[in-house]
């Protein structure tokens, strides 16, 4: 009993003590929890139809990165086309004009006559590559706007996406 004359009060104070400290400690603050407003339903019409207009415009934007994409592959198809062609004229030429040189200086009529038709069908295949050549610039030409056009699609078509998901991403917000 002379034990629990001592701890009995001992207990006491520090009970005390710490009911003490417990209420004068700032109370811990309940959770905030935000809450969505309510909106009416002409306001959730506006919003949905907001939201469609936002899935309408990057659904544009993709389609004309798509299309643009499509066109530069073509634009490359048309340069790689139009760079064999130039080349096989360029060859075409180069051999035309290598048989020229080769002929030999100092002819008789019949050589001559010969050698004029063989000239002639010589100066038909240097055309036939010239004008390779030229159907190759101009493709390239075309290659190269139509990759220029489909670059400039892509990048208008991403700039919609972007746009439209930062609208988006402002509405959730």
């Amino acid at each position: 009993m002379k034990y629990h004359t001592v701890i009995y009060p001992t207990l006491t104070i520090a009970s005390l003590a710490l009911i003490l400290t417990g209420c004068a400690s700032e109370p811990v603050p309940e959770p905030v929890v935000v809450q969505a407003p309510i909106l009416s339903g002409e306001q959730m019409l506006n919003e949905s139809q907001r939201l469609a207009n936002l899935g309408d415009r990057w659904k544009k934007g993709k389609e004309l990165v798509d299309r643009g994409t499509a066109l530069v592959r073509d634009g490359k198809n048309k340069i790689d086309e139009s760079n064999r062609m130039i080349q096989e004229g360029q060859q075409i030429q180069n051999e035309s004009e290598a048989t020229v040189q080769a002929a030999a200086p100092v002819l008789s009529g019949e050589q001559m006559l010969s050698e004029s038709q063989r000239l002639a069908s010589l100066g038909v295949q240097w055309k036939k590559g010239k004008d390779l050549i030229d159907r190759g610039t101009t493709l390239t030409r075309e290659g190269q706007n139509k990759i220029d056009e489909g670059n400039r699609m892509i990048q208008e078509g991403e700039q919609i996406q972007r746009e439209s998901e930062e609208s988006s991403s402002a509405l959730k917000k």
